[in-house]
């Protein structure tokens, strides 16, 4: 069963991001209505997902930044270690394998509006909708099937690697 979730940054200068269940036009909407299920938190060198209904900070899954360019990222949690990638030096697109060692990538469409997670054979796990010039919301992760929780947390912090990259990429340019 597909699912749907909202990303939005926690506050007005924050780099890290709420997750919610369904698709709420704005954070405070989203904070009334329902609880976050997961943060994920920006550091400089790092990224990480955590429940966000933990009394303590239990990472879920923790990123490292590898070389200078931030272009790989080497991700442990739920025992095992990967690696995402980005696909290129002009392509803000990202692969990475999950713990099953198959790989996925995040494809970029659109004027950088939105993005598709495929496998190896074309399947389209997921897709997200970047919501337009909205300072607090991120945007809107369509999940296509049920997924256990390890490859939810590689969805949504692959997803967020994407997320940074394409901004990245338009403030370079001089876009976005």
């Amino acid at each position: 069963m597909p699912s749907t979730l909202s990303l939005f940054y926690k506050g007005a200068f924050s780099r890290s991001v709420l997750v919610f269940n369904d698709d709420f036009k704005n954070r405070s909407s989203a904070q009334e209505n329902a609880q976050p299920i997961y943060e994920i938190i920006s550091k400089c060198r790092t990224i990480e997902i955590q429940p966000s209904n933990a009394t303590s900070q239990q990472t879920l899954l923790l990123g490292k930044y590898n070389g200078w360019t931030g272009h790989s990222v080497t991700l442990t949690g739920f025992e095992s270690t990967s690696v995402a990638k980005r696909m290129g030096i002009f392509d803000c697109g990202w692969k990475f394998i999950d713990f099953g060692s198959n790989e996925f990538f995040w494809r970029i469409s659109g004027w950088n509006s939105s993005w598709t997670l495929t496998d190896v054979g074309g399947r389209v796990v997921a897709k997200f909708s970047r919501a337009g010039f909205r300072m607090s919301k991120l945007g809107v992760l369509e999940v296509m099937e049920d997924v256990k929780e390890p490859m939810l947390a590689l969805i949504l912090l692959t997803c967020k690697l994407v997320h940074k990259s394409v901004q990245e990429s338009e403030q370079s340019s001089g876009g976005g």
